[in-house]
């Protein structure tokens, strides 16, 4: 290995290591479990619950392991992914309609 590539592999692990989604936050409020947070954030995430086996499966799964393993689409998963996000910083989960297009 060159220094070029030592210094490389050292910035991803100490981005890996000061990343936020390895935080589970406590369950808060009316939100108890996956499927209250799925049914919480809206747009039909509350059938995808069963797919997080717990509170931690939810905020330890990352976008790969979702697409790959689960099967979840890709504006499902954007969507669930902001989501756990805003609840870590400690915003209270509630629906978010997609915005419709205007005709011209």
């Amino acid at each position: 290995m060159n220094s070029t590539q030592i210094r490389s592999t050292l910035i991803r692990g100490i981005r890996y290591i000061h990343s936020n989604a390895s935080i589970v936050p406590p369950t808060r409020g009316a939100i108890q479990d996956v499927p209250s947070f799925m049914k919480a954030i809206g747009r039909d995430c509350e059938q995808l619950a069963d797919k997080f086996e717990s509170w931690d499966k939810l905020f330890t799964t990352n976008s790969r392991i979702m697409k790959t393993d689960m099967g979840i689409e890709a504006k499902q998963r954007k969507y669930i992914l902001s989501w756990l996000e805003r609840y870590r910083k400690g915003v209270n989960p509630y629906p978010i309609s997609i915005p419709r297009q205007k005709k011209k």
